[in-house]
């Protein structure tokens, strides 16, 4: 299957609109432009809701064995599946997110980056959906899709009716094992599972908020280190879920408690990123406001378009002829509504 994009074809702008671009000189056209040599586009934070069975949940509250801490795991998880929006709308969801990434073919991306949170609730049914939504749209191809895990994804509120893990259905970095994906036209993606080791540092706020924080260990400041030499004279891009600062969003909620603070480390890592190259953007979700397009820790430019389907925004990356990269923001047009 091919897709080619007619600059007559109105297709592109009925399914985005431009918001901001870092570009102030191509004025508000989403067209890849015409000295760009590799164009990437940013989605993350799909939270494809899942379904649990409610009935499992009550018996398991009602069990002569449940300890408070199991019941206020067990509350949690019902709270956290019950409150999608679209848990009663999938079929409704998955055409927003296809329609989505059907307008990348039109928009003449070659490389698409989702970064985490797939699943809602980490379960085998919403990462096959995500998976059929990229093969029905054409993405579903290693040289063209690059996936880091999100802390939904990794750790899920369901863990005591364990499913398959995320690698049984994404070709996903595990914690304290990044790597790098060389693109064509001297670029090369650094990956990296930001999660906490499962095994070796669980956080003690996973009973009730699977791994909001997230954290680098020394085997992966120490492996960004070595990059150095193999990766001389590329453009980087770091790819990874949870956010890297604090000072783009505003107080909501969620970070009570310091559960939503920015990954732990993020900053040691990102310093010998820099090594390699100083101006390497960094893109990330977690955090579901959109950062402002022209949003720069220290020289390097920083990507989080948010997350959710009716409100979704995506970021393209291009990467020009003389190695120069901007970043823009589109919207989709999905029309909201509302669900019973």
């Amino acid at each position: 299957m091919s897709y080619i994009h007619d600059s007559n074809d109105s297709a592109l702008d009925a399914i985005y609109r431009w918001k901001g671009s870092t570009d102030k000189k191509r004025g508000q056209d989403l067209a890849r432009p015409e000295k760009t040599k590799y164009r990437l586009a940013q989605i993350t934070d799909m939270h494809i809701p899942g379904e649990i069975e409610l009935l499992h949940r009550l018996r398991d509250l009602m069990a002569p064995e449940a300890s408070l801490g199991n019941i206020a795991h067990i509350l949690s998880a019902i709270s956290n599946e019950l409150s999608h929006r679209y848990r009663s709308a999938r079929q409704f969801y998955s055409n927003i997110l296809k329609k989505a990434l059907m307008g990348f073919h039109y928009l003449d991306v070659d490389h698409v980056i989702v970064t985490g949170d797939v699943a809602h609730c980490g379960l085998p049914p919403e990462f096959l959906e995500m998976k059929g939504v990229l093969q029905k749209t054409g993405w579903w191809d290693s040289d063209r899709l690059t996936v880091v895990p999100g802390n939904h994804d990794r750790f899920n509120l369901y863990e005591r009716f364990p499913g398959a893990p995320m690698e049984n259905f994404f070709d996903v970095v595990t914690s304290r094992n990044p790597r790098v994906k060389k693109l064509p036209e001297g670029i090369a993606l650094l990956e990296f599972d930001s999660n906490n080791d499962r095994e070796e540092d669980r956080h003690f706020a996973e009973q009730w908020l699977p791994n909001s924080i997230g954290r680098f260990y020394d085997e992966e400041i120490d492996w960004v280190a070595k990059q150095q030499s193999e990766l001389k004279g590329m453009r980087i891009l770091t790819v990874l879920h949870h956010h890297v600062s604090d000072d783009w969003y505003g107080l909501d909620p969620e970070q009570i408690g310091g559960f939503m603070r920015p990954v732990d480390r993020g900053a040691d890592l990102l310093e010998n990123v820099r090594l390699i190259d100083p101006y390497a953007p960094i893109l990330h979700g977690h955090k579901h406001q959109c950062m402002p397009i022209d949003y720069r820790l220290g020289t390097q430019p920083v990507s989080c378009p948010g997350g959710f389907a009716d409100t979704l925004m995506v970021t393209l990356i291009d990467v020009d002829l003389n190695d120069e990269i901007s970043l823009t923001h589109a919207q989709l047009r999905a029309t909201p509504r509302s669900f019973t």
